[in-house]
C-alpha cells in the first residue's frame, strides 16, 4: 500500500503482515512514516493505493494514541463511557474495569478527576481504553513517552502479559528497554519505505555491531543514517547508540571520530545480547 497527502508522499510501497501474539517494533526517525503506517494498520485512515487486509474480518483492534488528552472524567467514568461506544454490556464493562483498574493499581484512583493525574497515570488509562475489548491487535504510538522509570517498568511488565494472552502488539518506539523487553521483530522505516524487517534476537548477533558514541552534531547524526550498513538507532541521546552491519565498524568509526565525536563502545558478536 502507498499513502499519498497532496504530493507528499507518506508511504511508497509497503507490503507488511503481523502474527498472533507478535510483537512488532516500528523504528525511524521523524517524518519517515511511521505514524501514517500505524494509523492505517490500525483502520484509522485508508491507503491511497494498494488495500489492508484484515484476517479474521471481525478482527478487535485497540488503539493508543502518543498524547492523551487531560479530561476531567475519572477513569472509572471515562472507561465505561468507552466501553459503551464499544458496544459491552454495562455488567461486563464494570467487572472488565475493575479488573483493569487492579492490574495497573490504580484502585485508589478511580474517581479521581484525570486532570490531576501526571503522565505516567494518564498513559496507564490510556492503555486500559485499549485493553477493553481485549483487542486481537494492540497499537501504540510511544507508549513510554514521558514515563519515569518505575512506569516504564509498570507498563512493560502488563504489555509483556497481554502479550502472552495471544494479543499481536505493533508500537512506533524510541526506547531501547521497550523493543529488548517486549519486540520480535524490529521493522525500520526510511523516507515511507520499510528498509529493513528483521527477527530482533540473538541470533542476529554475528551479523550486526553496537555503537556507543556522543560528540556528532544533530546534521551528522542525519549524515550518518544513510551510510550503507546503518540498521537503527537504539537511542539518540548522549551518548547515541545505533545498530550497524558488522562488516561495516571500520568506516562508522571512521566517520563518528572525523566529524567531532568520540567512541565510547563497539561491541560485536555475542556481546550484543
Amino acid at each position: 500500500m502507498s499513502k499519498q497527502f497532496g504530493q507528499h508522499v507518506a508511504l511508497l510501497e509497503v507490503s507488511w503482515h503481523i502474527s498472533r501474539g507478535e510483537c512488532v517494533a516500528v523504528t525511524g526517525r521523524n517524518g519517515a512514516g511511521k505514524s501514517t503506517f500505524l494509523h492505517i494498520v490500525a483502520g484509522l485512515a485508508n491507503p491511497s493505493h494498494g488495500k489492508r487486509v484484515i484476517m479474521p474480518s471481525h478482527l478487535q483492534i485497540g488503539y493508543v494514541p502518543e498524547k492523551f488528552p487531560t479530561l476531567r472524567f475519572s477513569p472509572a467514568q471515562y472507561l465505561l463511557h468507552m466501553a459503551r461506544i464499544q458496544g459491552m454490556r454495562t455488567a461486563d464493562a464494570l467487572t472488565m474495569i475493575s479488573g483493569m483498574l487492579s492490574l495497573f493499581h490504580m484502585q485508589e484512583h478511580a474517581e479521581r478527576s484525570m486532570n490531576l493525574f501526571s503522565k505516567g497515570m494518564l498513559q496507564k488509562v490510556n492503555l486500559m481504553q485499549a485493553m477493553l475489548a481485549k483487542p486481537d491487535l494492540l497499537m501504540l504510538d510511544e507508549p513510554l513517552s514521558g514515563l519515569d522509570e518505575t512506569s516504564q517498568h509498570d507498563m512493560i511488565a502488563v504489555l509483556r502479559e497481554v502479550k502472552q494472552q495471544g494479543t499481536a502488539i505493533v508500537m512506533s518506539v524510541h526506547e531501547p528497554l521497550l523493543t529488548a523487553s517486549l519486540a520480535d521483530r524490529v521493522v525500520v522505516m526510511k523516507q515511507g519505505r520499510i528498509i529493513r524487517d528483521a527477527i530482533h534476537e540473538c541470533a542476529e548477533a554475528n551479523v550486526e555491531s553496537r555503537l556507543r558514541f556522543y560528540g556528532i552534531s544533530p546534521e551528522s547524526m542525519v549524515e550518518l543514517e544513510t551510510k550503507n550498513g546503518f540498521l537503527y538507532w537504539i537511542s539518540r541521546g548522549s551518548p547515541s547508540e545505533v545498530v550497524i552491519d558488522r562488516q561495516f565498524s571500520d568506516a562508522f568509526l571512521m566517520f563518528i571520530l572525523t566529524h567531532g565525536g568520540s567512541v565510547i563502545s563497539l561491541r560485536q558478536g555475542e556481546n550484543i545480547c
